[in-house]
């Protein structure tokens, strides 16, 4: 580090001096010739933006041509078949690849937003912006979505077809990028000054013009420059830049300390690691990507350990199956032997057969509620989310066990808590935690004295419904086997209970946290209101 010290002090200084040379240059020179580059500045800027046109045009045509995530989308719209693969992501590495900064892919005909390449979709509906895209054609068009630069947009679209599925993409960049070669001298605005020299204009999807881009001079020609002032400002410089050095190197020391020693954590496992990514930090930038990869890295973690537990339960379920054969053909033989007894007038029939029969529907009822309940488990339907007001869910799923050997005490919050969510899916949810917390502290307390608590509270745009009982625990090494198919801990149980609340709430871009410990559970169901 003391070498990246010397560096960056030596470094700063010389980078604070040069600009301060070169712009008493410029300024002589200026002064004294009067040489006037803007004319060539300006039409070097129309020529990069005729060349970033033609990409934009040439790339919204490629992906209208050849994109396969594309072409897979509109082959499961024509077939009327749910979503297959993340499109989102896909169209995120088609845009990024084209080098374009905004990527929408539309339904021509209702306008809905069916994928996005962008992180945020920006846009609820889509019926204007296609509707704009139909009224522009081939012409590029400005999208405004805010008053910011970074709000509006320079957008090519183009439609492509497969069967009844029809979709426009409109793809482009924003404002903040077409001034990338020099945001000081290239100005947006409504009007052009005396002395702007007009680079391009920016019209809408009508082709009336909206705005107009201008190359404005940067310098101002006043008479010789004063040497003498020069020099003093660049010997101020160097003596700032000494100062101002010798405090940035120990900024950018502790954040190197401080980025290495995260890094190092997340190599030992840790993706709970985190950098300040604000302000405050010397590299906020650095921080976000990193902070972004710990916790694309714990949902990928996550997404693996959920792939495991399907493909194990993918194999429990073949060896249910195969379970379920072995004892059908002693209860057909049963059968066609009692059959056969009767046909015979054996003497002992009536009570062969009222036994026989009583086994045989005994067994037959067993097999097929755990038949039915893996059924459930195995063909739950995707959830069919709409607003819905989770308090008024949570009271009636609390009044339907308010009574019995354990009540259920409900602590809910005064008003409504709304979110999108399946509510006959959350009752499921809410009705199989409720059960086992029941059963687990009338277990514990036989004469009385077990309690449920049901609590729902609301935090930063994120539902928190916890189920605590009082019941005996659950031990630490069976936390998360509890989740796992036809693991069960009570007589009787089929052990798909809390699989498939697992899987209603994993479905809902939530999940279900466990605390336990001697004499009191907590299961907490984390679930986002968007």
């Amino acid at each position: 580090m003391k070498r990246l010290s010397t560096r960056v002090v030596v470094l700063f200084a010389v980078v604070a001096t040069f600009p301060v040379a070169l712009t008493g240059v410029v300024w002589l020179a200026v002064s004294q010739w009067g040489t006037d580059t803007g004319t060539g500045e300006a039409e070097m800027a129309r020529t990069q933006l005729a060349e970033l046109d033609a990409q934009r045009e040439a790339a919204v045509s490629r992906l209208c041509r050849d994109d396969l995530a594309i072409d897979t989308l509109l082959r499961e719209r024509g077939a009327e078949s749910p979503p297959a693969l993340d499109y989102d992501r896909l169209l995120r590495g088609s845009m990024k690849a084209a080098g374009l900064q905004t990527l929408w892919v539309l339904d021509s005909l209702s306008g809905e937003v069916i994928a996005t390449g962008h992180r945020d979709r920006l846009l609820a509906d889509g019926a204007d912006l296609t509707r704009q895209a139909r009224s522009a054609g081939d012409r590029a068009f400005t999208v405004v979505l805010g008053d910011q630069e970074h709000q509006r947009y320079l957008v090519r679209s183009c439609s492509i077809a497969r069967g009844r599925a029809r979709v426009t993409v409109i793809a482009g960049h924003r404002f903040s990028d077409l001034r990338s070669l020099d945001p000081r001298q290239l100005v947006i605005t409504g009007e052009a000054g005396k002395r702007d020299e007009v680079v391009a204009e920016l019209a809408d999807a009508e082709g009336i013009t909206q705005a107009v881009m201008v190359w404005r001079p940067r310098l101002d020609r006043r008479g010789p420059p004063l040497l003498l002032w020069i020099g003093v400002v660049v010997v101020l410089a160097i003596g700032l830049a000494l100062i101002f050095g010798g405090y940035l190197n120990r900024w950018l020391q502790s954040s190197v300390d401080e980025l290495t020693a995260a890094a190092t954590r997340v190599g030992r496992g840790d993706f709970d690691t985190t950098l300040r990514d604000g302000p405050g930090g010397a590299f906020p930038a650095t921080a976000t990507a990193f902070n972004r990869m710990t916790h694309d890295l714990r949902d990928a973690r996550e997404q693996l350990r959920q792939t495991e537990r399907i493909a194990a339960w993918q194999e429990i379920a073949k060896s249910l199956a195969h379970e379920l054969k072995n004892p059908l053909s002693p209860i057909r033989l049963s059968i066609e032997t009692l059959r056969k007894a009767r046909e015979r007038s054996h003497e002992d029939f009536d009570a062969m057969f009222e036994e026989s029969t009583k086994t045989v529907l005994q067994e037959v009822e067993r097999l097929r509620s755990i038949v039915d309940e893996f059924s459930r488990f195995a063909r739950l339907p995707a959830p069919k989310r709409e607003k819905t007001d989770l308090r008024e869910v949570v009271a009636q799923a609390a009044s339907l066990h308010a009574e019995g050997e354990v009540p259920v005490e409900a602590n809910l919050p005064s008003t409504s808590i709304e979110a999108f969510v399946d509510a006959d899916q959350i009752t499921q949810v809410l009705h199989n935690l409720l059960q086992n917390a029941r059963d687990a502290a009338r277990e514990a307390h036989p004469d009385g004295g077990g309690a449920v608590a049901l609590t729902l509270e609301q935090k930063a745009g994120t539902v928190y419904i916890r189920v605590e009982d009082n019941g005996a625990g659950i031990p630490a090494d069976q936390a998360q086997a509890i989740f796992e198919p036809y693991y069960t801990r009570k007589e009787g149980g089929t052990g798909l209970g809390l699989a498939i609340t697992q899987r209603i709430v994993t479905e809902h871009g939530g999940r279900i946290d466990v605390d336990s410990r001697s004499g009191q559970t907590t299961f907490t169901v984390v679930l986002p209101q968007g």
